[in-house]
């Protein structure tokens, strides 16, 4: 019998992967329809007849919710969650996203009866990468280090199982690293983009493409999750018996240095950076966050140099591009001063064969941002 899809968060990078992914890979004998959802006017290019969309706000009560997935959903087999609202402060970013998952199972429950699995996307912060210095590369089985109220995928983890608990669909958590892809309307967390600004704008600056971190971090070890690979793994695991009722880390399968994968970066761009990039400062406390530079601050008085690139290239839609920058946000993940990678072996040893060069990751979503027209 045919799968049937829903998909939350269409318009973002994942969203829109997974849907990719199925419109790509999958017969309608195999998927008969495609349900995807987001809470913005729907941004994506798609002329596969599988596809449906309905408006979902996921911050409404279960009971609306249900009442508008009711004449859309009741035939889906396959869900899979990764809304997600970022707010810098830890403490909003806590109580937005804790809501969001609830309302949705509720909701999709009460209304998917011949429901077959629920595949949430959670992310590197379930292991406190983002706090400081744990264990690495980070295991699927590795004990919780802070109370569940302190991180809401804790949250939302507890209260999938809780609800599957006795029930005859499947569940799955899949964690990435930081998350590398594209929207054909960019939004969100997406490092690529915001890289692929600063260094068109440093070239045509003429000035150094710094990467604004520490030392520590410069010199130390990471690793990164392409969008493509998460869809690849989402629907691995809620299709094959024996990924049921398991969590699995994803990501491109290689490490690398930020001291030699950035300049090779800004390279692509021909933007100048050295893998012999200064700092002043190269004694860290453990668990310090520091950078010299900071995104943020660099960005405040470069809007007009980004318009003047666009106008000179002819690339005019692209000048709103600069707004989807998420300076604040990269200068939240190159401030660590510490290494915190995520190990695949799980996936591996259950047939899970994704793999990505990291560097192509970065290189493949530059080259889209130019085919939708965001960069020049």
């Amino acid at each position: 019998m045919a799968k049937v899809a829903l998909i939350t968060g269409a318009n973002g990078i994942t969203g829109s992967a997974i849907l990719e992914y199925l419109v790509k890979h999958s017969t309608e004998a195999e998927w008969s329809r495609i349900i995807i959802t987001s809470r913005s006017p729907l941004a994506l290019k798609t002329n596969d007849p599988r596809v449906e969309f309905i408006a979902l706000d996921f911050s409404e009560p279960p009971e609306l919710l249900a009442e508008k997935m009711r004449p859309v959903c009741t035939e889906v087999t396959h869900a899979y969650f990764s809304s997600y609202v970022h707010q810098d402060d830890f403490t909003e970013l806590n109580n937005s996203n804790r809501s969001l998952f609830e309302n949705f199972l509720d909701a999709l429950l009460s209304v998917a009866n011949g429901l077959q699995n629920c595949t949430l996307q959670t992310g590197g912060k379930y292991y406190n990468v983002h706090l400081r210095p744990v264990p690495w590369p980070a295991r699927e089985d590795q004990p919780r280090l802070v109370p569940a109220a302190e991180n809401f995928y804790y949250h939302q983890e507890d209260y999938l199982l809780e609800k599957q608990r006795g029930s005859s669909w499947t569940w799955n958590v899949i964690r990435p690293e930081a998350i590398i892809g594209y929207t054909v309307k960019p939004n969100g967390m997406n490092e690529a983009l915001t890289l692929a600004l600063y260094f068109i704008i440093c070239k045509e600056l003429g000035m150094e493409a710094k990467m604004p971190t520490n030392w520590n971090y410069w010199n130390g070890t990471d690793d990164i999750s392409d969008a493509r690979l998460i869809a690849d793994l989402s629907i691995f695991a809620s299709t094959h018996s024996q990924c049921a009722n398991q969590a699995f880390n994803v990501t491109n399968g290689d490490h690398f240095s930020w001291r030699y994968l950035w300049p090779r970066l800004a390279s692509y761009f021909g933007a100048s950076a050295s893998s012999e990039q200064g700092f002043d400062k190269r004694s860290l406390a453990t668990g310090e966050l520091f950078q010299e530079t900071t995104f943020e601050n660099w960005a405040k008085d470069k809007r007009q140099i980004w318009e003047r690139i666009c106008d000179r290239t002819g690339a005019h839609k692209a000048k709103s591009t600069f707004d989807a920058g998420t300076w604040a946000f990269q200068d939240w993940v190159f401030r660590r001063s510490w290494s915190a990678t995520l190990s695949v072996n799980k996936a591996r040893k259950l047939g899970w064969t994704g793999h990505l060069d990291s560097y192509d990751s970065f290189i493949d979503a530059f080259e889209k941002f130019k085919e939708l027209g965001q960069i020049p």
